[in-house]
């Protein structure tokens, strides 16, 4: 291995660790040198991206907000990851809110302390860092095509600096037994094609796209006989893509085998069918807990463990990139279907709540969480917060609800629901735009892909929640909005002071943890006071989100004294 090529070698690394004089700083140094980040991807890294993989920890990371690849990570990286997180305070957010050159030069800061002791470190860079990863992956046996692509190289030449040119006895015992050709370890050829498959995944900006990356992918990266992709329908179960394999071929396949497909559907398992082609692995497309579809692999004599738990874990990517397509194409679309659904199910809190306290309910703000809520920003007239708050601590389908105002015409609330129709309609790919009730009937009201088929969307809804139905439907313009727009209109709600205030605090580094500016400090160089100061960012932050969240559910209604 060149030396040339890895400047910092493991005792470098040591020494390295010891300069680091944060919690911060060391953690960077371990993402890059440990993990294989790039600065930029670092900024991007957050606790939520640590995935789980037959008792192995895997890393998605992202690039413009979609996952490019996955990489390894050591388990005392994700100690320490959970560590820094834990003491800053964050939780979904990205470990680091400062920018890829904040964190390059941390890194040029350690190296100049470390210099002080061992001369040859003064310019080691983040670069550097990632050679290490790559020198001592490869030190450790990993095939160089795995490096790649736990590392984000696109090309195996990029790993030429690190690689000796092989002798003679390398070269037999290397293909000795294997056919001529170097043989990777099951795991690692799997690793291989899950990378592949998971870039594919972050490139397509469809819903047909992405079936049809996975479906090629599928029997040309990993090498299965065949591969198909069918999701539920209005008229059950719709081949999408298929890959080596007709299409009357797949619906025949989901004919002979529509009991297993149905199982599946309900309990969410990989399932091995044998049919006139082979055996085939039945693998259930997860949307947000809600198996959509299904996945038809050739499986050959079986599958391997390995292999199954690969496609089931597939199959829960292939759902959330699903979701993710049509939520983009929904924040992008110029025409949009509006539905509107009459709930009388009392297990709906708002329709449940506004029959049993007489009171009116209205939606200000939603908010979709994990675990399969919504957090509901609630205006209620014509109860008490104590009654409210009562009804919700008996309501199942209320995971928590707390006060947040009260006047004397109403009172602001925030509600955790569990059980609701508008769940069930966001995890269709729904954006709710308002829900009200009165007497018992909640009216919500959703916008989904002009081109979506709504008719699986209406059923699950009506099927789940009686007195429940479709009593609107209409397709909608929606003009866009340019950026330029976008600033214009923004520019149109600040004064020229608040301008002033939130831009100063933004260049300064206000807004980054840790914060390059205190409040203190910022006022002085305004010549203002701070409580003018906090005044005048309030109010200009207000706007700014106000501005951006304007498209969705309305703005938040507040009550207002008499």
């Amino acid at each position: 291995m060149d030396g040339e090529a890895d400047r910092i070698g493991e005792r470098g690394y040591e020494q390295l660790r010891r300069a680091a004089e944060t919690h911060r700083s060391d953690l960077v140094l371990r993402l890059g040198a440990e993990v294989g980040l790039r600065p930029a991807e670092m900024t991007a890294v957050r606790l939520a991206d640590i995935v789980e993989f037959e008792g192995h920890r895997l890393l998605a990371v992202r690039e413009d907000g979609d996952v490019v690849r996955e990489t390894s990570l050591p388990d005392s990286v994700e100690h320490d990851m959970r560590k820094y997180a834990n003491a800053a305070g964050v939780d979904d957010e990205p470990l680091f809110s400062v920018s890829p050159r904040r964190l390059q030069m941390l890194v040029n800061e350690v190296a100049d302390r470390a210099a002080e002791t061992t001369p040859r470190l003064k310019e080691v860079s983040s670069r550097d860092l990632r050679w290490r990863f790559a020198a001592s992956l490869l030190d450790d046996g990993v095939p160089p095509d795995v490096v790649c692509a736990l590392g984000g190289w696109d090309r195996l030449d990029r790993l030429d600096p690190l690689l000796d040119e092989p002798d003679r006895e390398t070269i037999v015992a290397a293909v000795d037994g294997s056919g001529g050709q170097a043989t990777a370890s099951e795991p690692q050829r799997t690793v291989g094609w899950i990378t592949a498959v998971s870039e594919a995944l972050a490139a397509a900006a469809t819903g047909e796209a992405i079936a049809t990356a996975v479906c090629d992918h599928l029997t040309g990266t990993a090498g299965f006989e065949f591969a198909w992709l069918a999701e539920q329908t209005g008229d059950g179960l719709t081949p999408r893509a298929t890959a080596e394999i007709s299409e009357p071929a797949v619906g025949q396949q989901i004919e002979a085998h529509i009991e297993s497909v149905t199982a599946l559907l309900d309990v969410g398992e990989v399932h091995i069918v044998d049919d006139s082609t082979g055996s085939v692995a039945l693998v259930p497309l997860v949307r947000e807990n809600t198996v959509s579809g299904v996945l038809g692999v050739a499986a050959g004599e079986g599958l391997t463990d390995t292999e199954g738990a690969a496609l089931s874990a597939l199959g829960i990517q292939v759902g959330h990139a699903q979701v993710a397509a049509e939520r983009k194409r929904l924040l992008l679309a110029d025409t949009v279907t509006e539905l509107e659904f009459h709930c009388g199910d009392e297990r709906t809190f708002t329709a449940g709540v506004s029959e049993a306290l007489q009171c009116t309910v209205e939606l200000s703000g939603v908010v979709p969480v994990a675990g399969q809520s919504l957090l509901y920003y609630l205006m209620v007239e014509g109860a008490s917060a104590d009654a409210i708050l009562s009804y919700a601590d008996d309501d199942d389908g209320v995971a928590d609800a707390r006060l947040l105002e009260q006047h004397s015409d109403g009172v602001l609330l925030e509600v955790v629901v569990t059980d609701t129709p508008a769940l069930q309609l966001v995890e269709s790919g729904g954006r709710i735009q308002s829900v009200t009730a009165i007497d018992g009937v909640a009216t919500i009201a959703v916008e989904l892909p002009s081109e979506a088929d709504i008719r699986p969307t209406v059923n699950a809804v009506t099927d789940a929640y009686r007195e429940t139905s479709l009593a609107a439907k209409r397709e909608t313009e929606r003009p866009a909005e340019t950026d330029t727009g976008f600033r214009d209109r923004l520019a149109d709600t600040l004064s020229d002071r608040q301008e002033t205030v939130l831009q100063a605090a933004y260049h300064s580094g206000y807004f980054e943890w840790p914060r390059g500016s205190t409040a203190e400090e910022l006022a002085d160089s305004l010549d203002v006071s701070s409580p003018t100061l906090h005044n005048h960012l309030r109010k200009a932050q207000q706007k700014v989100l106000t501005a951006f969240f304007d498209d969705r559910p309305a703005e938040p209604r507040r009550p207002t004294d008499n």
